[in-house]
């Protein structure tokens, strides 16, 4: 019986032998398992004894699939079967371990198309408070998504600002925002479309409504840098406190600057400058300085600390033309 047992589970493990892909390195040793992707000139494999391994796809020899898997030469020709670099001793397909560029599996996206749409975004949260001699409440939400693909960005945001002094509500502020991007021939040219709407019971505005269109210019398009310029035109519509409106077309001009740094956090810069066209004299000045820093290890919640700064040249009697704000959020990030 003893004997039975033994011969059954060497069967068995033989059987799994069998069935798992396998790849013999240049040196002569063979690792078993499932092959994951190849890409990059790296070959990334499943294995039982040491989980997902990466090895130089220069150091294979042969590669041997027991299940059909998808693969594309250089030139893009797409092969697709189980595949054997050194014939087609299980009815698969003819392949060099050097003609590979590409192998993926089943369910895995097709590394040889171009990168759809995806959606990320954030949500963050700030609120203060203080009481004793005086009563006080302040705080904010905010949510932004973002729709990126391989030339384009669509960006939508909602926020909402609350401050409340001994009852009474000094600061109550919406504010909805829209951005699309869209690259000009792959280039680092661009061209865009914004809208912002704004509700406000602070600074003597209640209500803008804001649109434009333009030519964006990145001076630094890299991963971890970006530089990116822009100027415009477009249409502007407000209402006062103490009743006045104005409509007028507007320009825009605009610099955004983002760095990363180290593994560790993200700067992010934003200004810009929105004249009239019909009065030089009444425009807006925006800026706005962010630094993340991340609060727990390889989990998507991080420290946002900044300062923003809006200077608007027309503005009721009494009221200051310049806003300052220092705040500290609390940001989670998703994908």
């Amino acid at each position: 019986m003893k004997k039975t047992l033994l011969s059954l589970a060497a069967l068995a493990a033989s059987a799994g032998m069998l069935l798992a892909d396998r790849i013999t390195l240049s040196d002569g040793s063979v690792i078993n398992g499932q092959i994951k992707s190849i890409s990059g000139g790296k070959a990334v494999i499943a294995t039982d004894f040491a989980g997902e391994i990466t090895v130089d796809q220069t150091k294979i020899g042969r590669l041997v699939t027991d299940a059909p898997v998808s693969a594309a030469n250089a030139q893009g020709e797409k092969f697709s079967g189980a595949i054997d670099t050194d014939g087609g001793a299980q009815g698969g397909l003819k392949l060099a371990v050097t003609d590979i560029n590409y192998l993926w599996t089943a369910g895995m996206p097709d590394p040889t198309l171009p990168p759809g749409r995806k959606w990320d975004g954030e949500f963050s949260a700030d609120i203060a408070g203080k009481t004793g001699n005086s009563e006080k409440f302040n705080g904010g939400a905010g949510l932004k998504a973002n729709l990126v693909g391989p030339v384009d960005k669509l960006a939508l945001g909602a926020s909402l600002t609350y401050e409340r002094e001994n009852g009474v509500v000094n600061t109550k502020r919406q504010l909805g925002t829209a951005d699309y991007e869209r690259r000009i021939m792959e280039s680092t040219s661009s061209w865009y479309v914004t809208g912002e709407y704004e509700k406000e019971v602070t600074s003597g505005l209640r209500r803008r409504t804001e649109g434009s269109v333009g030519y964006g210019w990145y001076a630094i398009d890299r991963e971890r840098t970006k530089l990116r310029f822009r100027a415009g035109i477009g249409a502007a519509s407000r209402k006062y406190t103490d009743g006045s409106t104005s409509d007028t077309t507007t320009a825009q001009a605009s610099l955004h600057f983002e760095q990363a740094i180290d593994e560790w956090g993200q700067w992010v810069t934003d200004i810009s400058y929105h004249p009239t066209l019909k009065n030089s004299n009444d425009y807006r000045i925006l800026h706005e300085s962010t630094l993340d820093i991340p609060l727990l290890v390889g989990k998507p919640i991080s420290l946002r600390l900044g300062i923003s700064n809006e200077y608007n040249s027309r503005v009721p009697v009494g009221t200051e033309r310049m806003e300052t704000t220092y705040f500290g959020k609390l940001v989670y990030k998703w994908k």
